[in-house]
């Protein structure tokens, strides 16, 4: 009965510690999606002030209207189930950015029912054809993005936006107006969505990994963009003519934008040069010297469109390519570990049961020798010595399939060792210059190193019949060098190169990071260089959120 009644107990407390976690999870989820719809609705509201202050005077149409791209880069990011509640929140940030600017109710209204018609279009074809949160990832994200959510929503609602002014008697001229706004709201999604998705997505983990190098590489580029863009769209050009020359001006740095830190870097870059182009052109700095401010405007827009899709298919297909390059890696990488994991597990056999097993036999051949007569003794002595020799040779094979004495003594004594090695053994001549060297070093870094000068003086004793060589190691903050130069005979580099151990150090250079350049000419030796990052840079990191 007493057992009954604990047991009952204690699932009751269980069940009730399971409704309390359901609970808080359902409250905390709840929360998030509060938060996360007040968010989009203080950006939408900001994004319509911006857009109503790059609205020309007496003009129902922005030049640049960021509220839709917002909304759109908020339903990209969000599962549907949570779209309503964007919506929700939008409303009241819609009407009351509209309304405080004397803008009609009922224009007001319908612009709401165009604006978020626009975002849902979009969002709804990309989503459903795309790869899912791999829009600006793939070729296919990007082409289905630059369809529907440039292209097709804009264009169709931008009928609908054009009649609601026409109707609400807030504008005139029907085409004019659809023009206008199609373009403008086709540039805003271009430049704002990417840079919204990729950065809330792939930006803290950017920040992160990103080096100081990057950092400052990413502050020059934003420098160069601004002082490139107000000298072209704010300076006054040597003559008219020359105006719309000085456009491209900017087209150097959004190609380093695109490839170096992918669709991200391309749409803030493309965004910065949009607004400080068109506030300088609003204010009466005219690009385009013999056309109007809203011809201007409308060059402009078309131009940055242009520019921006070809750029945007470039930084993707770049970014494809460094994903490739970096799988590829971690396939050669993965096969070397393959590689010398079963190197050790034939050296350990090797070591500790073969060796041991003839180690045994050594000294059970000793005890017979003591023990056998005048006659059998110079026999088995030899049989002795022999089995001595076979002993050495298979700790030496050991020790060659997998250098142990790297994780005990370190790269440099390894190195010295096997320098030692090759002037007892050969009638060569081993120059050693040694560096300092961090301690300690990272595995991998150690044991591609060590293979490399192992591989090098086996192609030497092999191949070059040189006499002497020269080895220098050494390190700094950012990398480790190692240089190998001797005076063989040489080869053609164009023929040599591809062979099995220079593709073998390649791989093992590539597989921890690194970089290795081989020079060399007939009678003129071989001389290899090998460059390894103490810790291996983060490549797409580069591109950012590409």
């Amino acid at each position: 009965m007493v057992t009954n009644t604990l047991v009952s107990t204690l699932s009751k407390s269980s069940g009730e510690a399971s409704e309390r976690r359901e609970y808080s999870t359902h409250s905390s989820r709840l929360v998030r999606t509060i938060s996360t719809a007040l968010l989009v609705g203080i950006a939408y509201y900001l994004g319509t002030r911006i857009g109503f202050a790059l609205t020309p005077i007496g003009q129902p149409n922005s030049t640049f209207w960021p509220p839709n791209a917002i909304l759109l880069a908020a339903f990209l990011l969000a599962p549907s189930r949570r779209w309503w509640t964007f919506l929700l929140a939008v409303l009241p940030a819609h009407l009351l950015a509209q309304l405080q600017i004397g803008v009609p109710l009922a224009t007001a209204a319908g612009w709401f029912i165009t604006n978020t018609s626009e975002a849902l279009i979009g969002a709804f074809c990309i989503t459903q054809l795309a790869p899912k949160n791999r829009v600006f990832e793939s070729v296919r994200g990007v082409f289905l993005f630059v369809v529907f959510g440039v292209l097709f929503a804009p264009l169709i609602t931008s009928f609908l936006d054009a009649a609601a002014v026409i109707i609400t008697g807030w504008g005139r001229h029907y085409w004019p107006l659809e023009t206008e706004r199609f373009w403008t709201n086709a540039l805003a999604e271009l430049t704002i969505v990417p840079l919204i998705v990729l950065g809330i997505s792939n930006g803290p983990s950017w920040i992160r990994k990103a080096t100081l190098a990057q950092s400052l590489e990413a502050g020059m580029l934003a420098v160069g963009i601004v002082a490139v863009s107000l000298f072209v769209f704010t300076s006054q050009p040597i003559s008219p003519a020359s105006a719309p020359a000085l456009l491209y001006a900017p087209l150097p740095l959004l190609l380093w934008a695109a490839i170096r830190f992918g669709s991200a870097g391309l749409s803030m870059s493309v965004l910065c040069i949009a607004l400080i182009s068109i506030w300088s052109t609003l204010h009466g700095r005219e690009p385009f010297p013999y056309a109007s401010m809203a011809q201007n405007i409308l060059c402009l827009q078309i131009l940055f469109c242009m520019v921006a899709v070809p750029l945007l298919f470039l930084s993707v297909v770049m970014g494809d390519a460094r994903r490739t390059e970096k799988s590829l890696r971690n396939i050669s990488s993965n096969l070397i570990d393959a590689q010398e994991q079963e190197r050790y597990r034939i050296a350990r056999e090797l070591h500790d049961d073969l060796g041991q097993e003839l180690a045994l036999m050594t000294v059970k051949l000793n005890g017979l020798l003591q023990q056998s007569g005048e006659a059998l003794r110079p026999e088995l002595s030899d049989l002795s010595n022999q089995l001595s020799e076979i002993s050495t040779t298979t700790r030496e094979i050991s020790h060659s399939l997998y250098p142990r004495q790297l994780e005990y003594i370190g790269l440099a004594t390894a190195v010295k060792k096997l320098c030692e090695e090759m002037r007892r053994g050969n009638l060569l001549a081993v120059n050693l210059a040694m560096g300092n060297l961090p301690r300690p070093m990272q595995s991998s870094i150690s044991l591609c190193l060590y293979r490399v000068v192992q591989e090098t003086f086996h192609n030497i004793m092999t191949h070059s019949r040189a006499k002497t060589v020269h080895i220098e190691l050494g390190a700094d903050h950012t990398r480790v060098c190692l240089r190998i130069i001797d005076d063989g005979i040489g080869f053609e580099p164009s023929r040599a190169t591809s062979g099995l151990g220079f593709a073998s150090m390649r791989q093992r250079v590539s597989s921890v990071g690194g970089s290795i350049d081989i020079t060399s000419s007939p009678m003129a030796g071989t001389r290899i260089e090998v460059r390894v990052p103490l810790r291996e840079h983060n490549q797409d990191g580069i591109a950012g959120a590409a």
